[in-house]
């Protein structure tokens, strides 16, 4: 699985964290390496989901404060759904 643009990460784990992933590995027909490497890519991936960087132009982040900044429309159905007691129909 390594090539020479490859990075090797090593790391030690307890004994009974060594054998979950071992056992997660083999349910799902995974070599330990292509487990742990798809395991770790999926969280890195949640990890930094919400920490993208969005660029906009300073016409359209105006539009967004303004909508941002603006009293919310009248909306008669989701205040009656609001106004109504948990449970009632």
């Amino acid at each position: 699985m390594t090539s020479a643009g490859d990075e090797r990460i090593t790391f030690g784990l307890p004994a009974d964290d060594a054998e979950i992933i071992r056992s997660a590995a083999d349910a799902e027909g995974l070599s330990l390496e292509l487990f742990a490497v798809e395991s770790v890519r999926r969280y890195a991936r949640e990890v930094l989901a919400d920490r993208r960087l969005f660029r906009v132009s300073d016409a359209a982040w105006g539009e967004l404060e303004a909508m941002l900044e603006a009293p919310p429309t009248d909306n008669p159905r989701l205040r009656k759904l609001l106004d109504e007691e948990p449970g009632q129909e």
